[in-house]
């Protein structure tokens, strides 16, 4: 793998199988780079494009001996064309403001995390998250991350980590206010870091992975035209489309 024109040599690891937190009875498994190794934010974009994804300064990649369920997915930003329902939500949410702040620690962000937690993944590992952890997740980059914040008048209501590329963003992870889950705030947070995308004259918006039987991660074929990294190549689905269920045939191997 090379970075720019200098080349690169990364090291992969593969982990032990453990219990999928998406899909019931799977094994799952992911390829990553150990801790210490130097990602600059170009390195990291080479990454992505490939399909890895963070967790903190942990860079992976999903690696699953039979199931290739993971699918990356982007946007192109200049290509988006909004349902009438996103676009319903954009209008239904005018009063609100989407700003940017630093990624730092912030205990209203803590605060409103742990709400968050507790409402959409009630029992899940993350809800026990004290400060040392959220701040590991979602305050530590590799130098390319800030933060959006949406806020009605002067009250928060959703937060968005998001990674800034020379081409692209990265929607890392929102969070919201479970009190105004009526106003859709997931997909407003979505929508605005698009405009924020396009503004910044950025190609493309990553998604992370989409997962055709989770509910978790399914939402994202609503966004079209989606493109998906299928046998290691992007391929876009227009609306109407239907989206593949797996990123590689099963059993075929998965390169980088």
């Amino acid at each position: 793998m090379s970075e720019n024109t200098s080349a690169t040599e990364v090291a992969l690891y593969l982990s032990p199988p453990q219990d999928c937190d998406y899909l019931p009875e799977q094994q799952a498994q992911n390829i990553f780079l150990p801790a210490d190794t130097h990602i600059t934010p170009a390195l990291y974009e080479l990454l992505i494009e490939k399909g890895f994804r963070r967790s903190g300064k942990h860079a992976y990649r999903p690696h699953c001996a039979s199931c290739h369920a993971c699918i990356p997915c982007r946007l192109n930003t200049f290509h988006f064309k909004p349902s009438r329902n996103q676009r319903r939500v954009l209008t239904s949410n005018q009063d609100l403001t989407f700003s940017v702040c630093p990624t730092d620690f912030n205990e209203e962000h803590y605060s409103l995390y742990l709400r968050y937690q507790a409402f959409k993944h009630p029992g899940g590992s993350m809800q026990g998250f004290d400060r040392q952890a959220y701040q590991n997740f979602l305050c530590e980059s590799f130098g390319n991350s800030v933060i959006y914040e949406t806020r009605l008048n002067h009250q928060l209501l959703a937060v968005s980590v998001t990674d800034i590329f020379s081409n692209s963003l990265s929607a890392v992870y929102t969070f919201f206010d479970p009190d105004f889950a009526m106003r859709s705030l997931g997909t407003y947070c979505i929508l605005k870091q698009i405009v924020a995308a396009k503004t910044q004259k950025k190609n493309y918006l990553y998604l992370g992975y989409y997962l055709t039987h989770s509910n978790k991660m399914a939402y994202k074929a609503n966004y079209r035209p989606i493109q998906l990294r299928v046998n290691d190549q992007w391929l876009s689905y227009d609306k109407g489309c239907n989206v593949p269920e797996q990123s590689a045939s099963t059993g075929s191997p998965i390169t980088f």
